[in-house]
């Protein structure tokens, strides 16, 4: 699975180095689209049974046009963790394979589920109830393609920021997230789908806010050294920075890091 995961990516980043302006989320949209043209085009072209495919095409051609365009609202994450429903409906080809590949990381990823990268600050997957940390007392998910387990949002604090994978969100959004939650004195799990880059990007940026890393890189090499799969996109590492540039102005850093 991590093979096949690996030559997938790999072939995204040929298109984004023949195609400098194409970053790895524009490439997934890419992607996308033309899935749903080749779809279509066999709909097309064999008709019958083949009609079928009309809803994964219609699946592919809304998240495609997320990803390039409309953002990740687009997938109807709600602020409680679950779908809208008409979006759930719609994009059920989509969140079918997705919670599909999911579970293939869960099985075959040969990777623990979590690590603690700082004192009470645990960055992960997306996980099943059984698996979540000892003693969480508030959530942080990243995902926008998943419907959050009931049992982590229930008797927890659950804050979510719906971010596209391989993507980041608003870095508004997210300095807002970090400020609402750097400041909790429990335990802290912060996830999106493998708990590689949505949220590292997300850990980075509250572990600076904390005091635990002097800057961005500081807190990559940390969560690194934890949790040796870590790996921030460009376009993750400059939102995850220009977060901490907000939360700099509003004077939500500690001192000595806003020197």
């Amino acid at each position: 699975m991590d093979r096949l995961t690996t030559i997938a990516r790999a072939q995204l980043r040929q298109l984004t180095v023949w195609w400098p302006a194409l970053t790895m989320h524009l490439a997934m949209g890419v992607m996308f689209l033309c899935l749903a043209v080749l779809l279509g085009a066999l709909t097309g072209a064999v008709g019958g049974v083949t009609w079928i495919l009309v809803w994964p095409v219609m699946s592919l051609v809304v998240v495609g046009l997320g990803y390039l365009w409309l953002g990740p609202w687009v997938l109807g994450k709600q602020s409680d963790g679950t779908l809208a429903w008409y979006t759930a409906l719609l994009l059920m080809p989509y969140f079918g394979a997705a919670e599909f590949a999911w579970y293939l990381v869960r099985v075959l990823g040969g990777e623990e589920p979590w690590h603690e990268v700082s004192r009470g600050l645990y960055l992960g997957r997306r996980v099943q109830h059984w698996e979540v940390p000892a003693r969480i007392g508030l959530v942080l998910d990243m995902t926008a393609e998943f419907v959050e387990p009931v049992e982590l949002r229930t008797g927890r604090i659950y804050v979510c920021v719906p971010t596209f994978d391989a993507s980041a969100p608003d870095p508004a959004l997210l300095a807002a997230a970090i400020a609402e939650i750097v400041g909790y004195q429990g335990n802290i799990y912060v996830h999106c789908a493998a708990g590689h880059g949505r949220s590292a990007m997300a850990m980075a940026v509250l572990m600076v806010a904390r005091g635990v890393a002097t800057d961005l890189e500081d807190a990559i090499a940390i969560m690194r050294a934890a949790r040796t799969r870590v790996r921030l996109r460009t376009t993750q590492r400059r939102v995850a920075q220009a977060a901490l540039d907000i939360l700099r102005a509003q004077n939500q850093l500690p001192d000595q890091r806003a020197a």
